[in-house]
């Protein structure tokens, strides 16, 4: 039994299938979809979307950001500079394990 443990710890301690794939499909869409803009001065790699933000009889076109770079810790009112112009981190939610931001 002594000699089994570390072998359990050893397996968990491993990165499963899953996860290696996971990560492989991460790199792969940052590579062919991300672009590096900075976040409080620092270079960051994000993929870009929109999306129409409804408001009652109000709306328009929002961005949101997943930011695939791992040293990035969101914070709202971060300063964001994308294709020359400044925005601010509005608010954050997190989709598979990586900040996904809002700007305004």
């Amino acid at each position: 039994m002594r000699q089994q443990i570390p072998n359990l710890l050893r397996l968990k301690s491993m990165a499963s299938p899953f996860d290696q794939l996971s990560s492989r499909m991460d790199a792969l869409t940052a590579s062919r979809f991300g672009k590096t803009i900075e976040i409080n001065g620092n270079p960051c790699t994000v993929v870009e979307f929109h999306y129409l933000a409804e408001m009652g009889e109000l709306s328009g076109d929002a961005i949101r950001l997943v930011v695939f770079t791992s040293s990035y810790r969101p914070r709202r009112n971060d300063q964001v500079v994308m294709d020359g112009k400044d925005y601010m981190v509005a608010t954050i939610q997190w989709f598979n394990g990586k900040p996904q931001i809002t700007l305004e």
